[in-house]
């Protein structure tokens, strides 16, 4: 079985998660590879679409432009628009020897990417198409929160025709992440009819394990005597994420208790009582770093999934977040983690001194994330959808 994943971007969570499956996937002697439009990372069995250096990527490069310009003028004159993307793209997937050589075609984030129109025409393998965010369910949008939905609809509508039509008679198995995913899914009326399986992501658990506690604060340089916060904070400017909440949330507790520990891109000033990492540059760095926290905050009002999530689990992390659909899947109130009760920051608020009453047990939270999100189930789980669409 040769297996081809189909992704824009080497990095990103949604890269991430594809990276994972595709490495289960080896480990398990399949012929698995994937397919980048930007490749950077030295993944095993994976390609870049066009030599980097190549005459014909000048080419089209060139061409991209102008495909880029709509989508890139919708986010530069709507600042709320976190991403915006385009059915179509110059690019001829179905051209490329790895998707000749290949019985399964598996679709991730291809936004930019996947030709929609041309590809399904031409393809002639079974499609899995892995949802991680919403993007596969409308006209270009990837999440509902701030969208301009009423002033982009001609775009939107334009957008959902091209789509459609291309969909139209192909054979197409979806994938959403989250029992949240799915139901966004049967109620768009571009994919509601195509057959769907829930697959979450998972994780390697002999790199996702805990440390100790006292030895991995003393590496990050974090106060010993204190209850530690730990919030991810890669696209903070984005609103779903919430991250500005949590801040606000977090300041009206008694910040002299507590230390809030911030990690990934962000490079604003904090207030007094936070401390600020940086981009965390390897899985077993950042699994050090989640056992030195005593709670993760998900304050993101809209999720497919959120893996970081369940990599702080993994180290043994209670989670405190908003209901933000990927969440419902994986948190069990007062066992794992709890819930802020709707998305202010008075609620989080409420919800963080409502964990520190909660004896949470950590060997417990490892167990049960370990039973559910398994990286090898989820490919045994992939392994069997193929096995059925060949």
């Amino acid at each position: 079985m040769k297996v081809l994943h189909i992704n824009t971007n080497d990095r990103g969570g949604a890269a991430t998660a594809i990276i994972r499956i595709h490495l289960g996937l080896l480990k398990k002697g399949v012929d698995s590879k994937i397919l980048f439009l930007n490749k950077r990372k030295n993944v095993p069995q994976s390609y870049a679409f066009i030599n980097t250096n190549s005459k014909w990527r000048r080419i089209i490069l060139k061409i991209r432009g102008l495909f880029q310009t709509s989508a890139k003028s919708i986010m530069d004159n709507n600042p709320e628009v976190e991403w915006f993307s385009l059915p179509t793209s110059p690019y001829d997937i179905s051209q490329h020897r790895l998707y000749k050589e290949a019985d399964i075609i598996q679709l991730n984030w291809v936004s930019g990417f996947l030709d929609e129109p041309s590809f399904f025409k031409k393809n002639t393998k079974p499609v899995v198409w892995r949802m991680p965010d919403l993007y596969a369910c409308g006209g270009g949008y990837h999440y509902e929160k701030g969208f301009p939905f009423s002033k982009l609809k001609p775009l939107l509508e334009r957008n959902e025709k091209v789509r459609s039509r291309a969909l139209k008679n192909s054979s197409i198995t979806f994938i959403p992440i989250s029992e949240w995913v799915k139901s966004k899914a049967e109620d768009s009326p571009i994919i509601s009819q195509f057959p769907k399986q829930v697959i979450h992501n998972g994780l390697d658990f002999s790199v996702w394990k805990p440390e100790d506690k006292l030895e991995a604060r003393k590496h990050f340089q974090i106060p010993l005597d204190k209850k530690v916060l730990l919030i991810g904070a890669d696209i903070a400017h984005v609103q779903r994420k919430g991250f500005q909440i949590a801040i606000d949330a977090i300041q009206t507790l008694n910040t002299h208790e507590i230390s809030t520990v911030v990690f990934g891109n962000y490079k604003e000033k904090l207030p007094e009582g936070f401390l600020t990492l940086g981009k965390i540059q390897s899985e077993t760095e950042l699994a050090r770093l989640y056992s030195a926290a005593d709670y993760f905050i998900m304050p993101s009002i809209e999720e497919a999934f959120g893996q970081v999530t369940i990599e702080a689990l993994s180290c043994g992390l209670p989670v405190i977040s908003f209901p933000n659909g990927g969440s419902l899947d994986i948190i069990k109130p007062n066992i794992n983690g709890i819930f802020a009760s709707n998305f202010s920051k008075e609620a989080l608020a409420d919800a963080i001194k409502e964990a520190f009453q909660i004896s949470f047990n950590s060997e417990i939270i490892i167990r049960d994330v370990r039973k559910r999100f398994h990286i090898e189930d989820k490919v045994e789980t992939y392994l069997s959808l193929y096995q059925r669409l060949l």
